[in-house]
């Protein structure tokens, strides 16, 4: 969960997440978060946090269905599908705000 407000599936282990819907005038790339992994008592991979969220930068190659993506409507269920991004396309400025 990235706030208290949006869910999102992630796949195991992808390090940069879009999230779908944050497009805008502003911001037209949307927003991404760098998600934390580690290993539960079982050894199971699991979420132990995520980064703020901030700009997903102008050179990032996108999926074609990440623009598309409409805003999450009032009574769709279940969490919005984050997008992975390529950790090459990510420099660790990018989250230095």
């Amino acid at each position: 969960m990235l706030t208290n407000t949006i869910k999102m599936q992630i796949p195991v282990g992808a390090r940069f997440v879009g999230i779908p819907g944050t497009q805008s005038v502003e911001n037209p790339t949307g927003f991404m978060v760098e998600v934390y992994w580690e290993q539960d008592d079982s050894g199971t991979l699991c979420i132990a946090g995520h980064s703020q969220k901030v700009p997903i930068p102008h050179n990032v190659q996108l999926s074609p269905s990440f623009s598309a993506r409409p805003r999450r409507h009032l009574g769709r269920r279940g969490p919005t599908h984050g997008i992975v991004i390529d950790p090459s396309q990510v420099s660790p400025g990018d989250f230095q705000r």
